[in-house]
């Protein structure tokens, strides 16, 4: 048997595997992936106003996030970057993208093309993900594994949009290396970049099946890094909204704003 049919064999048992995606959970991990942009040191969360969250802050690499105990389930909210916020209400729109590219394309996805594996021991599957999003991860890691440890739940939900969702993605797979038999885990991406080669992406895929990639109409960044770099998108894809757009390229930016995200999966659940 071929590797080709392998695969197909493989990716049809992870499908059936695979749980559908529970909408109302979604918009609620895409409404918490906007809240963690606001002012970090002050930061609070409408769908849990009277909870005070756990915030994790490295600033040497820029990475920060949110951690929220609500009755049996903790969720992990990655930060992504800011200049994504404003882009449909800016009037200097070609400004916007051009610090965008420049700051957040250029400089900390697609010019870091190397891959490291973060652990210790070889890979044995092969697997690499993108130095800068590894090396961002593992900077909050053990405040993460120590927030866990410290605030035990049965369910770990993690989520993030935009480079939240690159960090979202490898802290899913290190969660269930190493908490697997604590807790039962799930990841919600929101215009997530790639995270790493094939070898990661499979290891990924039969680690966390409950993985949930949603991408929303012609958002730019799911498609960096290039395929051509060796990069692979982990799991099943979600798509929302519309393929194509006369605006071409200034819809690839704005169908990126996570408030599109919230407005399209409201539509989906027809709400």
């Amino acid at each position: 048997m071929n590797d080709e049919i392998v695969t197909t064999l493989n990716q049809k048992h992870l499908d059936l595997d695979r749980k559908p995606m529970d909408y109302s959970k979604a918009i609620q991990c895409a409404i918490l992936s906007r809240e963690v942009y606001q002012e970090f040191s002050q930061l609070t969360f409408s769908a849990f106003p009277t909870l005070k969250p756990i915030l994790i802050e490295q600033t040497e690499t820029d990475t920060q996030c949110a951690i929220l105990l609500e009755k049996d389930t903790l969720y992990i909210v990655f930060r992504g970057s800011e200049k994504a916020l404003d882009w449909d209400t800016n009037f200097n729109f070609k400004q916007e993208v051009f610090e965008f590219k420049q700051e957040v394309i250029q400089e900390q996805i697609v010019r870091d093309r190397e891959q490291i594996y973060p652990y210790p021991d070889k890979s044995r599957s092969g697997a690499k993900m993108h130095r800068g999003f590894t090396t961002a991860f593992l900077s909050v890691r053990d405040r993460i594994h120590d927030a866990i440890k410290q605030h035990p739940a049965p369910n770990v939900i993690v989520t993030g949009h935009s480079l939240g969702g690159a960090l979202a993605t490898l802290c899913a797979v290190d969660l269930q290396f190493n908490f697997s038999e604590q807790c039962a885990i799930e990841v919600y991406t929101f215009g997530a970049p790639r995270v790493g080669n094939s070898g990661f992406t499979k290891s990924f895929d039969r680690r966390v099946p409950t993985s949930y990639r949603i991408i929303n109409g012609m958002d730019i960044v799911p498609n960096l890094p290039r395929w051509w770099q060796s990069y692979r998108h982990v799991d099943r894809e979600y798509r929302l909204g519309k393929r194509f757009s006369l605006k071409f390229l200034s819809q690839r930016f704005i169908d990126h704003k996570i408030e599109h995200y919230i407005a399209a999966l409201k539509k989906k659940a027809g709400l």
